[in-house]
């Protein structure tokens, strides 16, 4: 066997990264070269960050397979760094990357996005919206939003789980029926949907009659596949889940770790789904799909309860109360409120004329492309409701994106603490944009968040405020008290290679595709910072030209064309930011549009082009402020 060559100093990245590619087993099973031990250029087995200044190159392996599992799957990367705040940041990227994956979306040849099917969960309709429902809803938009920019057919479905004991004892309490209590809560979400600017295609709920005859069928089919049965069954029971829990769900006492209440004991006959016979089979799928849970770190949970000594049952029907979808046959018993609500993401295919089969489900669309739900609903998404569609013969969801907790000043939000953050004073106090904009791009989706009104504050008017807001006020002012009349870049230069390099043209260039990248990898927060990186580049730009000074009386024509020129290429920057960020501020995004003139039309990606044509708003009167900075000290210690 040939000895390896070593890497030569100063090797390019793209050189360090061949050469891993091609000789990493061998890197792996031998020690490096007493030579380069001793210089310490290159250990790839045990090389660390801390305290190393200088590497030629540096190995990391990540987990692909089964993280449960002793044995695990090895891919190694290489990178070439020249110090250890390289090597941190390329960690740090692989990492994200790997927990994050892109979506695997429906797309042409072309590239171009076709469909787009995402759902939140169905909210229990007990109880006001909070929220807790308002994040998931904000998140599950600003993906719809992006697929219909990519002019993909959308199909983004939020809604009301109906059904269920805590339903109908909520609704005693109020002297109301089940159905009365749902119908308020239903347009009670409807109406905090219109105020954050959340625009469903569907608001599922699961009383009406086409999605009574869905559950009937999934039932008889699962029924017919043997996969459902009736036996005694004793266990804690949580009202407020909904479900018999197991000792893990449970602290001292048989409490509920998430509502915090004492568990029932309860005994009595009910139906059965056969889940663990299809325990292998959605395992199988997870190892087979490792993005199938997103972020794929939360897939090791998934697959530590599928661990064989766990395998079991899980019951699907109900004696204990009457509101509900009765059970084929045997109406002393209503289908369980989950094997109920999760039929809800089929059956809002079916359109008005449409008969209510599950084939019918099919041609409209089905299967979803990506479930957004909380992490505490996990075991019913990535488990039961596999098992469901296996035995019914459906396909899977592509994608379950689970996201976090939302505390209040680090803790947890409770009415006895008085800590609840409840949305519509939230949207009425900040507006839309504001709270869209940091519910869905100030914390990591797929991690807890806390909210804070101090950070709420400063971040969005750090982003909305100083760093877009006022640059497109600066831009708008100098233009419209300069500018005789609206006029392109090209119109002020006798040779337009001179914007060839121009740094806001080549950050804005360069955003589209890490823009859409970062979307369809529902890194929402990045797909925003990568965005505002053009705004970035136009304030600096700005900092440095200082056209004000240019358009004073006493210039020449030469600077003042020099800086009206910048002003129009920022301009058209910014034009290009305020689309990218259409889906997650759709009414700033509108508002900066028509401050520069342009239409209230449909947005498509193609606007997110560079152009050179003539912004009709950079003459005219004084502009009106896109966004008003938020003062800090009212609302500070609250």
């Amino acid at each position: 066997m040939q000895p390896l060559q070593p890497l030569q100093p100063g090797a390019s990245i793209a050189a360090s990264r061949r050469f891993v590619a091609q000789n990493w087993r061998r890197l792996i099973a031998a020690p490096a070269p007493r030579a380069l031990r001793e210089q310490g250029d290159f250990n790839v087995r045990h090389a660390t960050v801390a305290g190393l200044s200088c590497l030629s190159c540096v190995c990391y392996s990540r987990f692909l397979s089964r993280p449960s599992k002793s044995v695990r799957l090895l891919r190694t990367r290489a990178t070439a760094v020249t110090s250890a705040a390289t090597i941190e940041e390329e960690v740090e990227e692989d990492v994200a990357s790997s927990r994050r994956p892109r979506l695997r979306l429906d797309k042409d040849d072309a590239g171009n996005l076709q469909k787009l099917m995402v759902t939140t969960p169905l909210f229990y309709a007990n109880g006001s919206p909070h929220i807790g429902s308002a994040y998931p809803a904000i998140a599950a938009d600003v993906m719809a939003r992006y697929g219909k920019l990519r002019e993909a057919e959308v199909h983004y479905v939020t809604g009301m789980d109906e059904h269920g004991e805590k339903i109908a004892r909520t609704a005693a309490g109020q002297d109301k029926t089940p159905q009365e209590l749902v119908d308020g809560i239903a347009t009670e979400f409807q109406d905090l949907w219109d105020l954050l600017k959340v625009q469903p295609d569907h608001f599922a709920r699961t009383t009406p009659a086409k999605h009574k005859e869905i559950v009937h069928e999934m039932w008889q089919r699962c029924l017919d596949n043997g996969d459902i049965y009736k036996k005694d069954y004793s266990g804690f029971y949580c009202v407020g889940c909904e479900a018999y829990l197991d000792e893990d769900e449970m602290s001292e006492g048989h409490i509920c770790k998430i509502h915090q209440k004492e568990c029932e004991w309860r005994s009595e006959e009910n139906y059965f789904f056969r889940l663990s016979k299809y325990w292998g089979a959605v395992r199988q799928h997870l190892e087979e799909n490792p993005d199938f849970i997103l972020p794929t770190s939360r897939r090791s949970q998934v697959l530590v309860w599928l661990e064989e000594d766990n395998k079991r049952d899980f019951s699907i029907s109900r004696a204990s109360t009457s509101w509900g979808i009765p059970v084929p046959g045997d109406d002393s018993q209503v289908i369980y409120v989950w094997f109920d609500a999760l039929l809800g993401y089929l059956s809002s295919l079916l359109g008005p004329e449409d008969p209510a089969t599950l084939d019918t489900v099919l041609q409209r669309g089905w299967p979803a492309d990506v479930h957004v739900i909380g992490k505490d609903i996990m075991r019913f998404h990535a488990i039961y409701w596999p098992a469901m569609l296996m035995s019914a013969g459906l396909p899977l969801p592509k994608h379950i994106c689970t996201h976090g907790f939302l505390t209040k000043d680090g803790l947890k939000m409770g009415k006895s603490l008085g800590n609840v953050v409840e949305p519509i004073p939230l949207v009425n106090d900040f507006g839309s944009d504001a709270v869209r904009f940091f519910f869905s791009s100030c914390l990591s989706f797929g991690l807890d968040g806390d909210f804070s009104y101090e950070t709420f504050i400063k971040r969005v008017n750090s982003s909305l405020a100083n760093e877009l807001g006022n640059l497109v006020h600066r831009i708008l002012t100098l233009l419209r008290k300069n500018l005789a009349d609206p006029a392109s870049p090209l119109d002020l230069v006798d040779d337009g290679a001179v914007f060839d390099d121009h740094p806001v043209r080549t950050a804005a260039e360069k955003a589209p595709e890490a823009v859409a990248a970062c979307y369809e990898q529902t890194d929402i927060p990045k797909a925003v910072a990568t965005a505002l990186e053009i705004a970035t580049v136009a304030n600096v730009r700005m900092n440095e030209v200082e056209p004000w000074a240019k358009l004073k009386k006493n210039t020449s024509d030469e600077e003042k064309s020099l800086a009206l020129r910048e002003l129009l290429v920022m301009a058209e920057g910014v034009r290009i930011c305020a689309v990218l960020l259409s889906p997650v501020t759709p009414g700033l995004s509108a508002k900066i549009l028509a401050e520069f003139g342009l239409g209230q039309g449909q947005l498509s990606w193609k606007d997110t082009a560079w152009r050179w044509d003539v912004i009709p708003g950079s003459v005219g009167p004084k502009p009106t402020p896109v966004f008003q900075r938020i003062d800090l000290e009212a609302w500070q210690g609250k």
